[in-house]
This record gives C-alpha cells, sequence and structure tokens, in this order.
C-alpha cells in the first residue's frame, strides 16, 4: 500500500509552503508576473509534483506521499496569495485609511465595523505604516483579525470538508463522476519521468512554450512581434443591431488558451459542446434585449457588486442566469443524492467512523459560519440564510469542476446581492451593520478560498487512487490551509510594512490587491446609501436560469443522446467570454478524433492534450521568475 501522510510529507509541504508563499509575493506584489497558485490547475503545486514526480526513485518517495504534497501546496498556496490573503489584508485597512473622513458617506459604516475585524482605527500606526512601509509588522495589532479570519475560513473549508464525505459514496462509487481535472495529476505522478518520454507530449508542451515564449519576448523588447490569441469580434460587429451583440460589458471576443483546449479534449462533447451553444445564446438574448428597446435597462439594483459580479449589468441580465443555472445544478444534485445522504446521516448519527466526522464536520463549520456572520453585524436568520446559499453555491461549483472540469476555481456568488435583489437596498431594507457584515463576507466570493474547498472534493479521487483513509486525507487538507494561511499573513505582511503598499502599487504589482481592497467598501456604501426597490427582473432571469438547467438535466434524462448538458449552460452563460473559445476547439478536435478514430486514437492522443497543458504552466513559471528578477511592475501575464 503507498504511504500517504507521513513525518516527510508534512515537513517538506511546510518547507515548499514557506518558500512557495515567499515567491509568490515577490512574483505577484512586486514583479507583476503571471499567478502561479491561482486557477483550475495551479502552476506551482503541479510544476512541483511534476519534478517530484521525475525524482521519485532518488528521494524514495510513494505515489501517496507524492499525492499528498500536492494536495498540501494546492491548498495552501492559494490562500498564501491571490486566493486569500491578497484579496483580505488590503481590504481591512483601506476604509481607515482613505475613508476617514467624517464628512464622507463611509464614515457611518466604518464605525460600525467590529473591532476584531480590522487591525486599527484610523490613524492608528497599524494601518498608516501598511500604505507607507518602512516599519516593522505590528503583529498585536493583527493578532485578533487575523485569527478571526482565520477561523471563518476553517468554518467555510470545514462545511465543505463534511459535505465532500457525506456525497463521497454518491458521486465515487454511484454516479462515478469524471474528475477531469484530478486526471492531470494522478497521470503525473503514476508515470513520473517515463510520462515525458512521449513524443506527443513534447510535441504538445512546445505549441504553448512557443507562443508565450515569442510572445513574452515581445512583451519585454517588443520584438518579433506578438502571436494573437484573440479575435474581438466587435471591431467587426460595429453597426446597429448587430454591435448590441458585443457590448463593452459583456465582450464577443474568440479567444483560445491551450491550457483550456487541453482541458476540454479531456472533457465529454455535451459539456463541451454546449458551452459555447449557451453562450453563442447569451448573443442573442442581447440582440432581442436591443430589438426590445432595453439594452440599457439596468432595473433597480444597485452595488458595486452589479457592476463587477453582474456583468453585462443590464438586461437580460446574464450572470443572474447563470446564478439561477449554478442553485438548480446544486439542487439537482442534492436531489439525486437524498438516499445516499440520509443513509450516510443516519450511519452518522448512530456509529463512529468517517460519516460521523463528515457530518460533525458539516455541522461544526455550519455553527462557525453562522456564528461568525451574526457575531459581524448579521441578524441571525440572515447569518443562517447566508450560510446555506453559500453551501449550496459550493455544491453546484463542484458539481461544475468534478463532473465539468472547465475552470471553476471559486464561489463567485456574492450572497448579499441575492438579498437585495429580493428586499431591495437602502436605509430601511436592512441594518446598517448587515450591509457591513455581507460586504465584508463578499471575501469568500472575490478570493479564490472557495478554490479550497472545491479541491478538497477532488481530493477524495486522488486518496482513492492510493487507498488513502479519510481521515489521512483530512489531516492533510488541514495542514495544507492551517499553513498556508500563516506562511501568506506573514510573508505578505512582512513584504508589505516593509515596503508599502502605495510603493507596491505604484511601481509594482500590487495594483489589483490594492484594488480590491476598496470594494468591501463601496459594496457597502452604495447598497446601504441608495434606496431600491426588489429586482423583479433579476430575480425573474435567476428563475430563468434555474428552469432552464432543471429542464436540461430532464431533456437528458429521457433523451439520453441529447446534446445539451446543463453544466455548459452555467459555464457559457456565466463565464463564456472567458472559455467559448477553447470550448470550441477542444470540442471540434475530441469529436473529429472519436468520430474517425474511435476511442483508441482518443486515449493515444491524450500525451499531446497534457502537453498543452503542462506546456502554459511551464511558462507561467518561466515568465514568473524572469518578472521577480526584472523591474517591478513590469511582469508579462497573459
Amino acid at each position: 500500500m503507498n504511504r500517504f501522510l507521513s513525518w516527510r510529507v508534512l515537513l517538506l509541504g511546510a518547507a515548499l509552503l514557506w518558500g512557495g508563499a515567499w515567491l509568490l509575493q515577490r512574483v505577484e506584489l512586486v514583479g507583476g508576473g503571471p499567478a502561479l497558485a491561482a486557477g483550475a490547475l495551479p502552476a506551482l503545486p503541479l510544476l512541483i509534483l511534476a519534478l517530484l514526480a521525475a525524482l521519485r526513485q532518488r528521494l524514495g518517495l510513494d505515489r501517496g506521499e507524492l499525492l499528498a504534497l500536492y494536495l498540501m501546496l494546492a491548498v495552501g498556496l492559494p490562500l498564501a496569495a491571490s486566493g486569500w490573503a491578497h484579496a483580505l489584508l488590503p481590504g481591512l485597512t483601506t476604509g481607515q485609511f482613505f475613508f476617514a473622513d467624517e464628512k464622507g458617506r463611509y464614515f457611518a459604516f466604518l464605525k460600525l465595523i467590529p473591532g476584531w475585524m480590522v487591525p486599527g482605527p484610523s490613524g492608528s500606526p497599524a494601518v498608516a505604516d501598511f500604505y507607507e512601509g518602512g516599519a516593522g509588522v505590528p503583529w498585536a495589532a493583527w493578532l485578533a483579525p487575523l485569527s478571526g479570519w482565520s477561523l471563518l475560513v476553517r468554518g467555510f473549508v470545514a462545511a465543505a470538508l463534511g459535505l465532500a464525505g457525506l456525497l463521497r459514496q454518491r458521486w465515487l462509487e454511484e454516479e462515478r463522476l469524471r474528475y477531469p481535472l484530478a486526471e492531470v495529476p494522478l497521470e503525473l505522478s503514476a508515470a513520473g519521468a517515463a510520462y515525458w518520454r512521449q513524443p506527443l507530449a513534447w510535441a504538445g508542451l512546445l505549441v504553448p512554450v512557443m507562443i508565450h515564449g515569442i510572445n513574452g519576448i515581445h512583451h519585454y523588447f517588443l520584438l518579433p512581434g506578438e502571436l494573437p490569441l484573440a479575435f474581438d469580434l466587435g471591431e467587426v460587429l460595429v453597426e446597429a443591431p448587430w454591435s448590441a451583440m458585443a457590448p463593452p460589458t459583456a465582450r464577443f471576443v474568440f479567444s483560445v488558451s491551450p491550457l483550456l483546449v487541453g482541458l476540454c479534449y479531456l472533457l465529454s462533447v455535451e459539456v463541451s459542446f454546449s458551452t459555447w451553444f449557451f453562450f453563442l445564446a447569451t448573443r442573442l438574448q442581447l440582440l432581442v434585449a436591443y430589438f426590445l428597446g432595453r439594452s440599457e435597462d439596468h432595473g433597480p439594483f444597485v452595488g458595486l457588486g452589479g457592476q463587477w459580479r453582474e456583468w453585462p449589468n443590464t438586461f437580460p441580465h446574464l450572470a443572474a442566469q447563470a446564478r439561477g443555472g449554478l442553485l438548480g445544478v446544486a439542487l439537482l444534485s442534492l436531489w439525486a443524492a437524498r438516499h445516499a445522504l440520509s443513509r450516510a446521516c443516519r450511519r452518522g448519527l448512530v456509529s463512529a467512523g468517517e460519516e460521523r466526522r463528515a457530518l460533525g464536520l458539516l455541522a461544526g463549520g455550519m455553527v462557525v459560519l453562522v456564528g461568525w456572520g451574526w457575531a459581524a453585524g448579521l441578524s441571525l436568520w440572515l447569518s443562517g440564510l447566508h450560510c446555506l446559499l453559500l453551501l449550496l453555491g459550493v455544491l453546484g461549483m463542484a458539481r461544475l469542476r468534478l463532473d465539468g472540469g472547465l475552470p471553476a476555481t471559486g464561489v463567485y456568488f456574492l450572497t448579499g446581492n441575492l438579498f437585495f435583489f429580493a428586499w431591495g437596498s437602502g436605509p430601511g431594507a436592512f441594518a446598517p451593520a448587515e450591509y457591513v457584515a455581507l460586504a465584508f463576507l463578499g471575501a469568500l466570493s472575490f478570493s479564490g478560498v472557495g478554490a479550497v474547498a472545491l479541491l478538497q472534493f477532488e481530493g477524495q479521487k486522488l486518496a482513492e487512487a492510493v487507498r488513502a483513509r479519510q481521515s489521512q486525507l483530512w489531516l492533510v487538507l488541514g495542514a495544507g490551509l492551517v499553513l498556508g494561511l500563516a506562511a501568506g499573513y506573514g510573508c505578505m505582511l512582512q513584504l508589505v510594512y516593509e515596503r508599502g503598499l502605495f510603493s507596491l502599487e505604484q511601481q509594482g504589482g500590487a495594483r489589483g490587491a490594492a484594488r480590491l481592497g476598496r470594494y468591501f467598501h463601496y459594496l457597502y456604501a452604495e447598497a446601504g446609501s441608495q434606496a431600491a426597490p426588489p429586482d423583479g427582473d433579476r430575480l425573474g432571469a435567476l428563475g430563468f436560469g434555474l428552469a432552464a438547467s432543471v429542464a436540461l438535466a430532464w431533456l437528458r434524462q429521457f433523451f439520453l443522446r441529447s446534446p445539451f448538458h446543463p453544466l455548459g449552460f452555467v459555464y457559457g452563460t456565466g463565464l463564456g467570454t472567458l472559455i467559448w473559445g477553447s470550448a470550441l476547439v477542444g470540442w471540434a478536435a475530441k469529436a473529429l478524433v472519436v468520430r474517425y478514430g474511435g476511442a483508441l486514437a482518443y486515449r493515444q492522443l491524450r500525451p499531446f492534450f497534457y502537453g498543452l497543458i503542462g506546456g502554459e504552466l511551464l511558462m507561467r513559471l518561466v515568465w514568473a521568475v524572469v518578472a521577480v528578477l526584472g523591474e517591478p511592475g513590469a511582469g508579462f501575464d497573459w
């Protein structure tokens, strides 16, 4: 039996996490280079896995230990950088530094932020030095907020982990979900160095190496010229009514990513086909909205969250449709697993074992989430409803990732927006403290911490491959979580207090982190100050998306050859602008290979598409290293 959890794994994982966290701060906050730990397939953990797998015999590592190390890094490194720390810490100081004017619209809300959530009041050294630099880290000021926010993350992850444990038998053994993204670490850990002796793997790897190599050289030296990977159809659709299909807030761009093409080759053709099909259907919806005279109809909903996560922020409200589809996927998953969940819960209540631990994790995580929201300012019923909607979002996104396979890296749900759709906003709709709490709880949506929750579902598949026990998997994930938070907080605060976020924003790569730090405050100021009635259009779009996903699932139940998949509806409607071109290319490649070469040809060509994935991840590391060595903020990040 393969070893999975060992002292060697914990010690090596801790060293790699701290070293990786130190590197990520320099790449992302200073150099402005490509993100190495974020995304559906985090580059740095996978590349470390590939290196350790190639040296596996010399290092004496088992396959189980390789997968355990990968899971520790894949959980911990995103939390140490843009997945959590970079999104959270600036937001805990921005209001007290920028918006402390007593005559400003933020001041009344700033006074309602609980003291344990932030490192200090306006004018305190902990806040000022965060932006100005040249100081040591005031750990005493940060102890309470870091502890409080870490508790929220642990509760969120524990609830998701318990949910994954209760669904394990249903999804792994009964439904046998595909887990496409788990195939990459499984393949790397099994083949080791032998994998890269395949000519097709090298051929696939050379494609993104050449593309991103040439484009990176062009970025730094303006030669030899750029190899375009995207074409904006908005440059062609310039006359009315066709221009309505490519508005600035919902761009109509055909773009291709070698990594995404490789992933789409691994998917079922129904998911990849439905992704690009339903994205093109959204263009028809925009055209219909033009003929109805509603292209500029924003509806009554207010708040920067609408503009930031609701693009296009006009009728027919495509983001609300996607969220409705996501809720539909989650509810369908719960309904399909109702008997398995009932059995698991009964076993957990009457006997000790994995089901009891999973049930305890779910219950304990929900208590933390509800209690944290209540302590932050929500009423108890609102905090409970927020928790339930958040977990439904996790369940839906997990299904997208495990059964679909395209990028589902977080839970971009902004649950507070749903409350504003249903009850309106402004004075009187909610208490002022509730606007503050909902805005700061948006950290769970704006960051990539949801990816950590989703990865735990995937970890079930990796643990099964080496016959590791559930308890071992949970300890590995827990170690990655705790060490990742500690490494991220420590490395980021040391860098920021040394250089100052002003300097890192103006002459470094921290523009995104500094900007995101303001959004929590924009959210409560907009929604809390501007009165608006409930938004019937967006609620209708939410209901339409839910009904569409249910109808597509019913269609597949009774017509097995139906090419339309509910997951593709959510992908195409919500994320289609980013992925439809790659989905079209990947779908066409797989459909042609299977049609004319059969299943054997499909399997024989898989190394080429794995090479596409590995090549793009490799080039992220290459240009990240160059970003660290080059001028601050001048990095190449495609």
